[in-house]
């Protein structure tokens, strides 16, 4: 995770247009938590991306999940 990213465990807003936001669900997954906030994080107030940068076509965004993410959440740690 990015060390300027500030991710926080508690019920708030979330900044989905933030550089920093998928090491901050990253993070948020990791650690199971069930709700965050970007309250604390310098990039809260972003208002846009750029697509580009984040390889979206169009509208659409896409994020891909690892394995182990999956496994978690289905209960199946194993493997």
């Amino acid at each position: 995770m990015d060390l300027n990213a500030k991710p926080i465990r508690k019920r708030g807003e979330r900044n989905i247009y933030c550089p920093l936001y998928s090491d901050c669900l990253d993070y948020a997954v990791n650690h199971f938590w069930q709700y965050w906030s970007c309250s604390e994080c310098p990039y809260r107030n972003i208002k846009s991306i750029n697509e580009l940068e984040y390889g979206a076509d169009g509208d659409e965004l896409s994020y891909e999940f690892s394995p182990d993410i999956i496994r978690k959440i289905g209960g199946n740690e194993s493997g």
